[in-house]
């Protein structure tokens, strides 16, 4: 054993018996008490009084020696030093008590003498346990007190002192092998302990090596959860300092929960657990931490921490982003749909939940007028004034684009929905403030019910979806409930929509034309191309059937580019001083193919652009409006006269006049209309007349029907009229071959359904 060894070894030995110091003096004193009251009458007084005094002053002595070093936990503590007056008090201790044995043999009777013998062989056992960490004190008190055994039994003229003193020696004997197997018992724990403690410090610097470089911290604390010895990255986790965090109870750092629930059961049952996760406030900001425990001897319980605060922040994003509209902040249509599925499996009898389809009515035109930009910020406009109508029981949803959807539970009366959409149609229908613009917008609602008998999600979205499409081909800005029926009407439309993508491929688009004429020569000057569909199943399909269809699924602007090409090419055949007239919708003004097409047309039919006339309505200037009017300037470029259709009708018609100069302005059919009869009609029709001339622009009247009402237009100016009373649209053979058509018919009674239709194709085209 080298020094360092020897000295650890001698250190442990030493504080071990002073740790034994206190019960050894005890039992000391109280048989010290017991051979002065046997010896006392016996022996002189004044031996016994100094032999007690040497008893009881050792033992104060050692018991304060002893006292004075556990205070500082040992720390003073001198292995040589405080060994050797260990030793001293033990020889002195050894030598008073061989003194009493010795006396006791000389003066005591046999019976008192028996009881010292009994006493001194105690004493002497005493000694392993007394001094057995340390030998050498062990045996400083041992050798007197046996040698002072003998001498008693010696001078006690006992006839079985040789007995009694060859039972001394050999209870000496095997005493002294009992300190010398102690000894090294002893020795081998202290090597254990001190093999523990260099290994403890070697792991101990591994994982402050570890804590240094990683995210994560050890932490431990004791039977009462109280914390010990909170590390370096512990307390910077915390935010709290070393101070607070000592002694502190680890579970009141946490926010309370269910999760806390469980740290708390864990940690009463001192069960092992990995990976559990807890909320703890750290300042101001909510955080969380992820803890695995093992439990360990003397009910403490330690463990690993991390803080996963992002991981979690980044799953809580992702779960948000999968179940929440990122632009609106509403449920999506995943969450609605999981939503809508669990409300529908807590229905009971009797009761009702209503799902309303929400639509934004000409949304679209917001996105290509203002830009998109815009349009966002008038969806979380919609979104927070529909959240406003209804319900804190309710749930409003963005599906995609602009679609929301309301998810109302146990609903007692259909009222109560009705109600509420009447509050959202309303609610949405006040402007809205963008930009320091005033936008405006509105919203068709279809309304379906789930019940106990009927409660299938789908088959509920699928029917309030029905409902909406009622709502917005009836008027818009209303809302509709699902009625039987609807279905089978959404399949024909479906069908219809299908047919009409193929219709161009299988070329089943025909135009047919219809007269204008110059109402002071009466001579045909143009026609304009109103557009057919002869469906091979369906027959001749006129254009209020399918162009709005065609305008909802944007086929409207393929379908218009095949007017436009197939009207030019027509116009070739016609005698040159002919033209031709063609709508344009919205849509097509906004595409980018317009120009093009236009001029790739031109080119391809071989005719003077100033033969072509595109028609547009208010509502494309309405939409766009710069960029529209310059799309409309390029056109003029090229030679092509634009015409301005159904005057009149719109907010600031005389406004659009300043802002473009067109060719020819269009009298709405509605002034034509009452023309026979009504005076504030024949005032319009010669303010538009007399305002066109100024501006050295044609005008043609829409829906001429009756001979009076050509002669009132002749009267007011207008210098083409086209309607019923020249020639409804005809195909194209025959054109161009008189002033009135062959296929002119009738009289003046009215317009055929065809002639009506062809109106209301304009009608639509113009929305």
């Amino acid at each position: 054993m080298d020094t360092t060894d020897g000295q650890a070894l001698r250190k442990a030995q030493v504080e071990a018996s002073l740790k034994l110091a206190r019960t050894a003096v005890i039992g000391g004193i109280v048989n010290a008490i017991i051979v002065a009251t046997v010896l006392w009458s016996s022996v002189s007084h004044a031996a016994i009084a100094f032999w007690t005094l040497l008893v009881l002053g050792q033992g104060l002595v050692r018991i304060l020696h002893a006292r004075r070093l556990a205070k500082n936990d040992y720390e003073d503590l001198s292995p040589s030093k405080d060994g050797r007056f260990i030793e001293l008090l033990a020889s002195l201790n050894g030598v008073a008590w061989g003194f009493s044995m010795a006396i006791g043999g000389f003066d005591a009777t046999p019976g008192v003498f028996t009881l010292l013998a009994m006493l001194t062989g105690g004493m002497m056992g005493a000694a392993v346990i007394s001094y057995g960490p340390l030998p050498r004190a062990a045996f400083a008190y041992m050798i007197p007190l046996t040698i002072g055994s003998i001498a008693g039994w010696l001078l006690s003229g006992n006839p079985l002192a040789t007995t009694g003193t060859l039972l001394i020696l050999c209870y000496a004997a095997v005493l002294s092998r009992s300190i010398k197997g102690t000894e090294k018992v002893f020795a081998e724990k202290v090597a254990r302990e001190q093999a523990l403690r260099e290994s403890a410090e070697t792991v101990q610097l591994l994982l402050k090596d570890y804590e240094a470089q990683s995210a994560d911290w050890l932490w431990s604390i004791d039977r009462e959860g109280m914390i010990l010895a909170p590390t370096d990255r512990f307390v910077e986790a915390s935010g709290r300092d070393r101070e607070t965090l000592e002694g502190h109870a680890l579970l009141s750092l946490f926010d309370a929960g269910h999760e806390h629930e469980r740290l708390v059961e864990m940690l009463r049952k001192r069960q092992a657990f990995r990976d559990l996760t807890v909320q703890i406030t750290v300042g101001d900001e909510t955080c969380w931490w992820r803890l695995s425990a093992q439990p360990r001897a003397g009910g403490r319980m330690q463990g690993v921490a991390s803080d996963v605060t992002a991981e979690m922040r980044a799953e809580a994003r992702v779960s948000y982003m999968a179940h929440y509209c990122g632009l609106t902040d509403l449920a999506n249509r995943f969450l609605f749909n999981e939503t809508l599925g669990r409300a529908v499996k807590r229905l009971h009898e009797e009761e009702r939940t209503a799902v309303l389809c929400l639509d934004l009515d000409q949304f679209k035109s917001v996105n290509d007028t203002l830009g998109h930009p815009i349009g966002d910020r008038l969806l979380c406009e919609v979104a927070r004034r529909i959240e406003a109508c209804v319900q804190e029981k309710a749930m409003v949803a963005r599906l995609g684009g602009d679609e929301f959807a309301v998810l109302i539970e146990r609903v007692k009366s259909p009222d109560e929905v009705e109600a509420c959409a009447a509050r959202i149609i309303d609610a949405v229908d006040q402007p809205f403030i963008l930009d320091g613009m005033q936008v405006m917008t509105s919203t068709s609602i279809g309304i379906a019910f789930a019940t106990v008998a009927d409660s299938d999600p789908t088959e509920v979205m699928k029917r309030a979806d029905l409902a909406l499409y009622s709502a917005k081909t009836n008027g818009r800005n209303r809302f509709a409930h699902f009625q039987i029926g609807m279905d089978e009407a959404a399949r024909e439309r479906r069908d219809l929509e299908m047919d009409l993508r193929a219709a161009l491929v299988r070329n089943e688009f025909t135009l047919h034309y219809q007269p204008l004429v110059n109402i002071s020569s009466g001579d045909v000057v143009g026609y304009e191309a109103l557009i057919r569909w002869q469906h091979p199943t369906r027959g001749l399909i006129m254009p209020n059937a399918f162009i709005p269809l065609a305008e909802e699924t944007g086929l409207i602007v393929q379908v218009g580019e095949w007017v436009i090409r197939q009207a030019t090419a027509q116009l070739a055949l016609w005698p040159a001083d002919l033209r031709i007239s063609v709508n344009l919708s919205p849509a097509q003004m906004r595409s980018a193919n317009l120009i093009p097409t236009v001029v790739n047309a031109l080119a391809s039919a071989g005719i003077d652009a100033g033969r072509l006339e595109l028609e547009i309505t208010e509502t494309v200037l309405m939409q766009d409006s710069e960029a529209n009017v310059s799309t409309l300037y390029k056109l003029r470029e090229i030679g092509v006269r634009i015409a301005l259709d159904d005057f009149g009708t719109g907010y600031s018609s005389l406004n659009y006049l300043r802002s473009f100069p067109f060719d020819k302005i269009k009298i709405d059919r509605c002034f034509v209309e009452s023309l026979d009869h009504n005076a504030e009609s024949r005032a319009i029709i010669q303010a538009i007349t007399g305002l066109a001339g100024s501006l050295g622009m044609d005008t043609t009247a829409e829906g001429v029907e009756t001979d009076a009402q050509l002669q009132a237009l002749r009267d007011k100016g207008c210098t083409e009229i086209q309607g019923f009373l020249i020639s409804q649209a005809i195909d194209p053979d025959g054109i161009g071959q008189g002033t009135r058509p062959a296929a002119q018919q009738g009289g003046s009674d009215g317009a055929p359904a065809e002639t009506q239709d062809d109106d209301a194709e304009n009608r639509n085209r113009a929305a």
